[in-house]
């Protein structure tokens, strides 16, 4: 893995967003882009939520632990760490 200051990336004056994971405060970027998937016969819109943040602000196991983000709570329900200092938090919007 390469030595990379990544707090420019995750900037809060930028794109980088103040949330709290599994208790703990961290910044990413909260994207919730649109797909469209098929069911049968017919199209059925979607967004999948995805909280991008440096890898070493990840705990152990992030899978079921809790993202804040504002008044919004999600559930984390995978972990895409990228091998270069980077992980994608795939999100699942909790009640």
């Amino acid at each position: 893995m390469f030595t990379e200051d990544l707090s420019t990336f995750f900037d809060t004056d930028a794109f980088g967003q103040s949330a709290t994971l599994a208790g703990v405060a961290v910044v990413g970027i909260f994207d919730a882009p649109g797909v469209q998937g098929r069911v049968g016969g017919i199209g059925m819109a979607s967004t999948q939520p995805v909280f991008t943040l440096a890898s070493a602000s990840v705990p152990a196991a992030p899978v079921g632990a809790a993202l804040v983000i504002g008044s919004a709570t999600y559930a984390v329900v995978d972990h895409d760490p990228d091998g270069t200092g980077i992980s994608r938090l795939i999100l699942e919007r909790s009640a």
